[in-house]
Parts: C-alpha cells; sequence; structure tokens
C-alpha cells in the first residue's frame, strides 16, 4: 500500500482480514509489509484497533431487529395490561439494554478519528547511508530524505501549524494551505511556508547550513533575526563565525544533489570525506593534516571509480581499509 491512511486501510479487505488473525495470505503478507515499514507502526496499531472495536460492535441491521422487537413487546404488554407485564419486563428491559447499548458505539465508532483531544505521535524517519527516501505527510507535502538525514514529524498535522524537524538534507515540495503555515525546524532556523519548494541542507556536523529557494516564499528566523527568500536565491550560515549570506544558486545543480549527485568547488577533505561517508557509508575520519582543494562532481560511480579519480586529480592517495577511507600523501 503507497501513503498509507486510517481511513484507507480500514477500507481495505486485506488489512481487514489480517487484524481478524485470519491465516491466509493476507495475513502473511501484512506481516511482511510492516515489518519492512516500521514508520506506520502507530498507524497500523490504531487502525487495528479501530477495526476491532468495530467488528464488536451491533451492526444497523441488527439494531433495527431490537427495535422492532422491543416495539412488538410494547404493543402486547398494552393488550394484556398487568398480566402479561411480569412476562416481557425482563425482554424489555435487556432490549433496552441491547439498544441503548448498540446506540452509544454506533455514535461513538468514528471518535478515534475525530475526537480534538487525541493524543498526536511524533513519527521519526531516518535514512541510511547510500540511500534517499520519498514521503508523503499527511497534508499531502511531499519530501525527499537525503542519505543519514533524519525527519520528525507528526502522525497528523492538528491546528494551527504543520511543524516538522529535519536533521541532515531534504527537498520540500510543501502542500499549500493558507490557514496552516508549515514550518520546518532545520538546526537553530525556522523556516515558515505556506506553499512552495526548496532543498535544506542541515547536517549538524557541517560547518555551513543552507536553504536554496525553488518556488514560492520562505521566512527564514531565529532568535535574532528574521528574512524572507525568494526563488533562486539561497541562505547560506557559517555556523562557526554566526553570519550569513544570500546568494544566487544553480538550480540544475540543486536538484542533482537530490539525486546523488555530488557538487565540489574549492572542497576541503571534511567536505569530501563527510559526503562519501553519507553516499557512500564508508567511515571518515577528519584530518587537519590533509590540505585539499577539489573541484569537481561526482555522479552515481562505484565507490572504486571515485577514489580513482581523486588520487589521479589531486596530490594524495585514497584507498579504503575495513570500510574506513585512508589517505596518504604521494
Amino acid at each position: 500500500m503507497v501513503n498509507p491512511t486510517i481511513e484507507k486501510l480500514i477500507c481495505d479487505p486485506s488489512f481487514i482480514d489480517y487484524c481478524l488473525d485470519h491465516e491466509s495470505e493476507n495475513f502473511v503478507y501484512w506481516q511482511k509489509w510492516i515489518a519492512e515499514n516500521p514508520q506506520y507502526e502507530h498507524l497500523i496499531v490504531e487502525s487495528k484497533t479501530l477495526i476491532l472495536q468495530l467488528q464488536t460492535m451491533p451492526s444497523e441491521e441488527e439494531i433495527a431487529t431490537e427495535r422492532l422487537r422491543l416495539s412488538q413487546a410494547i404493543d402486547e404488554w398494552h393488550e394484556n395490561r398487568l398480566f402479561q407485564f411480569r412476562k416481557w419486563l425482563p425482554y424489555a428491559a435487556a432490549c433496552l439494554v441491547v439498544l441503548g447499548i448498540s446506540i452509544f458505539f454506533y455514535q461513538q465508532r468514528q471518535v478515534p478519528l475525530q475526537s480534538p483531544m487525541a493524543t498526536v505521535e511524533f513519527l521519526e524517519q531516518k535514512v541510511p547511508a547510500g540511500k534517499y527516501m520519498n514521503m508523503q505527510l499527511m497534508d499531502g507535502t511531499k519530501v525527499r530524505l537525503g542519505p543519514t538525514s533524519t525527519l520528525n514529524y507528526p502522525q497528523r498535522f492538528t491546528h494551527g501549524e504543520r511543524k516538522v524537524a529535519i536533521k541532515g538534507e531534504a527537498f520540500f515540495d510543501v502542500a499549500h494551505n493558507a490557514d496552516q503555515p508549515f514550518i520546518i525546524q532545520a538546526g537553530e532556523f525556522d523556516v515558515k511556508v505556506l506553499g512552495t519548494s526548496f532543498n535544506v541542507h542541515a547536517f549538524e556536523e557541517d560547518k555551513l547550513a543552507k536553504i536554496a529557494l525553488f518556488t514560492g516564499k520562505v521566512e527564514i528566523s531565529n532568535e535574532s533575526m528574521h528574512l524572507v527568500i525568494v526563488p533562486g536565491q539561497a541562505f547560506v550560515y557559517n555556523k562557526a563565525l554566526g553570519t550569513y549570506t544570500i546568494e544566487p544558486f544553480d538550480r540544475a545543480k540543486e536538484r542533482e544533489t537530490m539525486e546523488g549527485i555530488l557538487h565540489f568547488k574549492h572542497a576541503g577533505y571534511s567536505e569530501i570525506g563527510s559526503q562519501l561517508a553519507r553516499k557512500y557509508g564508508v567511515v571518515f575520519q577528519p584530518d587537519a593534516t590533509i590540505e585539499l582543494d577539489f573541484s569537481g562532481s561526482i555522479a552515481h560511480e562505484s565507490l572504486a571509480k571515485v577514489l580513482e579519480k581523486l588520487t589521479l586529480t589531486t596530490s594524495y592517495h585514497f584507498s579504503l581499509e575495513s570500510n574506513t577511507l585512508i589517505v596518504r600523501k604521494k
């Protein structure tokens, strides 16, 4: 199932079959699907609970039958007066109890979906090294997460604002909702949008944080600043100096970055090593004695070819030992 929701799950016959513990292909399928999609665990639990509640409730037909039976009992009581009172009283009382319970559960069965007091749970999506992940949030916002990135987001958005937190790299295509701003907590900054698309680079270990805007308008703020950028502009923040610049960016290259293509411009060893670690899942140890000034691009190439390219174009020899990046002076 793609982009599961409570509504989709409780209407899916195969999921209902799984929830009722039927030993079937559906049961096996959903066990495997849940194991492969742990990010939806809370949604599965809530949907299964609702289905089990609905299964224990009487149907509308059963409620109608009990109403008719109660009506007949009352009519017969009127005909037989006091003589029949004792005979029908237990049945009438039972019917009233059944009817009352039935109506109560029938009216309440949508409460788990509509109750404003329901607790909103937050989920966390982590992406392993060398992988990219596409997601769609409950409001329709599309997110593409880069390697080693983490997104924290609510299971569902409530009134007021839509707020998520990103550590790492992500492309956001935010669903427009003028009455419910979308806010992204990215490191030291909050990024507020109404409907737009942009890249966020906010790795905790990086010296620079960057927000590159493709469409729309975003507001970037923290305790000491508040500014707005427009399409074609990038906000670049230097963490060490506490300063920022607003500069143009290459849209084609920025999009390629989220497709796994690395672009370097006068990059040092720290930047190169951290990028390779995310893309290929290798271990990288910073070394201030390695002086590099590398400009170029790394596309969808094998790690062996990348290390060969770096060795040929720099004064260092790059190799891999026990999945650890090794750099030695030639």
